[in-house]
């Protein structure tokens, strides 16, 4: 058996001995499904690459991994139709359901990649719009921090007046100290007795208030570094926004991007459906290969083996009761 047969019959989930029993009509059906499942591989492969490439950012072997991932999926679904014995009309629907997904899904990344510089054009114009939608809302929220600032400020700068003022005045203040000595006086009696002796002191001190003054100046040198940054901010505040709109674009903003495109420009709206007619088309390709053609001797003889099992089984019931 050639290895081309093997390999379709890898793909397929044929039976390579029930098929060496058949004629020519089922080598031919067999070589049908894997050359329609070849471009749905190669298509959802290149899908597969493109996504993880363009959206999850990941490396090389990511996608890599990715395309396997999407292959694998596909071929696993296109084999519930080609291993169906018999016919089953629910399983034809559901396909066609999974296929109109499926082609809904490839087409809204295929045509993000095709339309790759149509919609870098079109994300300028939507990040313009992003901007002057959020730019107020950024604005108020900076000019409500530098209020709050300005009056903090204000509040302390008004402080450290007045504590000057007292300063001025009384740049020193007395202290009061205390300090007990004991000495021995000489009784009547010739006995010693220990008397305590209080003395007090009176210094002059720097004022408290200069400290106090001292740790309002740090704190108004960090709220005023503060309100710098932030009228700093205020100042690049359009260049910033605009940046983190354009380096944080994903899949559905490009969506969003393509909805519009494809509403405002007939071209591109023409271009859209035949692609999603072309790969609707590829989706049902195995399906309407399955249902179309008659069936050939590999299919009769699964067929049989299956009625043929029925039989037996039937029989072994009646002959156990």
């Amino acid at each position: 058996m050639k290895w081309w047969i093997k390999f379709g019959c890898f793909l397929t989930g044929w039976n390579s001995n029930i098929l060496s029993q058949c004629s020519e009509a089922s080598y031919k059906h067999l070589k049908k499904y894997t050359s329609a499942l070849l471009i749905l591989i190669l298509l959802w492969g290149f899908t597969g690459f493109c996504f993880a490439q363009r959206y999850v950012h990941a490396p090389v072997w990511g996608c890599i991994v990715s395309s396997l991932i999407f292959i694998i999926v596909i071929i696993q679904i296109e084999r519930q139709i080609i291993l169906t014995v018999g016919s089953n009309k629910m399983g034809v629907v559901f396909r066609f359901f999974i296929a109109i997904i499926m082609a809904v899904l490839g087409s809204a990344i295929l045509d993000q990649v095709i339309f790759g510089e149509d919609i870098k054009k079109k994300m300028v114009e939507i990040t313009d719009r992003q901007v002057r939608e959020q730019l107020p809302m950024r604005l108020s929220v900076i000019d409500s921090k530098l209020q709050e600032l300005k009056v903090t400020i204000d509040s302390l700068d008004k402080v450290n007046i007045r504590l000057n003022e007292e300063i001025a005045k009384t740049p020193t203040v007395p202290q009061t100290g205390r300090s007990t000595t004991y000495k021995k006086v000489l009784q009547e009696d010739g006995s010693y007795k220990t008397v305590p002796e209080t003395t007090v002191t009176t210094s002059h001190v720097p004022n408290p208030r200069i400290k106090q003054v001292e740790a309002n100046d740090t704190l108004l040198k960090r709220y005023r570094n503060l309100q710098d940054e932030y009228t700093n901010r205020k100042m690049d505040v359009e260049d910033n926004l605009r940046k983190e709109l354009s380096e944080s674009v994903g899949f559905l903003e490009e969506l969003n991007a393509m909805i519009e495109i494809v509403s405002t420009r007939t071209e591109a709206l023409i271009f859209y459906l035949i692609i999603f007619s072309f790969l609707i088309s590829l989706e049902l390709f195995v399906v309407a290969s399955k249902m179309g053609d008659k069936k050939c001797d590999y299919d009769m003889i699964v067929e049989h083996q299956l009625k043929m099992k029925e039989t037996t089984l039937k029989e072994l019931s009646r002959n156990i009761k």
